[in-house]
């Protein structure tokens, strides 16, 4: 089987509960970088985080990140894809997610922004402490949101909600949905991420195998949660990890261990022969 690509999920995939990454994994990972693989993340996180979450690796020459809205060029840094949400939809999805405590966090070019508010709800949702201080580390902090949002004419590529409480991710998608154009899935039991239409990873993938000359047989698309549903049935071989969602695992076209059983590294091993 030739395949030359290897798009691979972080959190719920290669990264195991605490945030980390197994040894057996990362090994896997660098050997199929040294053999010619072309490894991408492919990741809901934004294009800073992803690189800090995978500052042991080499810098891979490829991020696909916010869902597939955002394709980056490791080095130099370059981004070579935007899609964004029109700039009155995202108002008005701003709008309607400040009435909530929530965590809100937006994707704008490579960087992420918060709010000090925001940062102190994701902590009261119940999220892994771990993941918070991971995924705060490289977001730019401001004050409020209201201004960069509602003031200024920031396109943003991807929402990321996190509610305090459950209920009101349950009533906010609703609304949400509710809005022309406004597709928002949830990924985790308190959030809620909103992309462009309905872009997806295997939208932003196609993108960047199109560019590159290398066809859907040729990729590896390893995943677990419900945004790599698409790109997990457009690989020529589609990976779900043993802990992915039922959706996932029955378009997978193999299922591997999971996060905490080094599936990225089986996978690896298996289908390139590591």
């Amino acid at each position: 089987m030739d395949l030359k690509l290897v798009a691979i999920d972080l959190d719920g995939t290669l990264l195991k509960e605490d945030c980390t990454i197994s040894d057996r994994n990362r090994k896997a990972v660098c050997r199929a970088m040294e053999l010619g693989c072309l490894v991408v993340p492919s990741t809901g996180r934004g294009y800073r985080n992803s690189r800090f979450v995978l500052k042991e690796f080499p810098v891979m020459p490829y991020y696909i990140n916010a869902n597939g809205t955002t394709v980056t060029r490791g080095e130099p840094e370059e981004v070579l894809l935007s899609r964004t949400i029109p700039l009155e939809t995202g108002r008005a999805i701003y709008r309607i997610a400040r009435e909530y405590p929530a965590f809100v966090e937006l994707y704008h070019g490579l960087d992420a922004y918060d709010s000090r508010e925001g940062c102190d709800n994701l902590y009261k949702s119940g999220v892994m402490e771990a993941y918070c201080r991971q995924l705060l580390k490289t977001n730019i902090h401001l004050e409020h949101l209201d201004d960069f949002v509602l003031k200024e004419e920031h396109l943003i590529s991807k929402f990321h909600i996190v509610c305090v409480e459950k209920k009101d991710k349950e009533e906010l998608i609703k609304r949400l949905g509710a809005l022309p154009g406004v597709f928002p899935i949830s990924t985790a039991s308190h959030n809620i991420e909103i992309a462009d239409t309905r872009w997806s990873k295997k939208d932003g993938l196609a993108w960047l195998c199109g560019q590159l000359g290398i066809g859907a047989g040729q990729v590896l698309a390893i995943g677990d949660s419900e945004n790599d549903y698409e790109q997990i049935r457009w690989a020529g071989v589609g990976v779900a990890v043993k802990n992915a969602y039922p959706r996932v695992l029955a378009v997978a076209d193999a299922v591997v261990g999971s996060n905490e059983e080094d599936g990225v590294a089986q996978a690896l091993e298996r289908f390139l022969n590591l």
